[in-house]
């Protein structure tokens, strides 16, 4: 009889430890689905941001050829070959024909002079020069499409400093900058005389091409050698 009680009492216990433990795992399952149900959304937008940091080495890159028509000066942009960068091109100029790359899959490009090669680029000190190389952060810039069509020009390097002209076509300083500023509104336009009928606006630089070698097996070296 005794020990009928005492094994009773162990299975007792048993049974009390188990449903405790039932208890703890319950109120754990709990307690995690309702701090779920809280907790916010994932920020897609953020990381979106993100990439449109990073550049895309992947990728091919378009590019477009266009002119940049400066709201204030009431001309274009050009790259001239002393590697200064103004705003007094002529409509259909040469030094006024540019070159536009992309650099993500957002809208960070880099823009360079068709003729002369040099990227504009923005050093410390907010100057426009232009450059033989065009990888750094500085010849990078981000479109921002303005409410009035208009578009303006940040510097990847220097953000809240955009690309600017005074009404002489001089560049401006991009520490002084603003992106409501009409110095630092732009509108792309092709040449003069150039239909969009007859020019392509979007072209995409071409990858290397990798022959093809056919793999040899063991059927095709048998059907050969029947051949013979």
């Amino acid at each position: 009889m005794k020990k009928y009680l005492t094994y009773f009492n162990m299975r007792l216990r048993t049974s009390r430890l188990g449903y405790l433990l039932l208890q703890f795992l319950a109120l754990c399952f709990y307690t995690q689905n309702t701090v779920q149900s809280h907790s916010p959304p994932p920020n897609f937008k953020h990381h979106v941001n993100e990439q449109c940091r990073l550049s895309d080495r992947m990728s091919r890159r378009l590019i477009r050829t266009y002119q940049l028509y400066s709201r204030t000066s009431g001309k274009h942009v050009q790259v001239l070959g002393n590697k200064k960068v103004n705003a007094m091109g002529d409509d259909g100029a040469v030094h006024a024909k540019l070159v536009v790359e992309t650099d993500t899959f957002g809208s960070r490009i880099r823009i360079k002079g068709a003729k002369t090669g040099y990227y504009i680029c923005m050093n410390n000190t907010g100057t426009l020069i232009g450059k033989r190389k065009g990888r750094g952060k500085d010849c990078i810039f981000t479109e921002i499409v303005l409410e009035n069509n208009y578009t303006a020009l940040q510097n990847a390097k220097y953000e809240g400093w955009y690309m600017a002209f005074t009404r002489k076509g001089r560049p401006r300083k991009a520490s002084r900058t603003k992106q409501h500023q009409r110095e630092a509104h732009f509108m792309k336009r092709q040449p003069k005389g150039h239909l969009l009928g007859d020019t392509q606006l979007f072209d995409v630089l071409p990858l290397p091409v990798v022959p093809f070698h056919p793999r040899r097996t063991k059927h095709t070296h048998h059907h050969s050698s029947g051949a013979h």
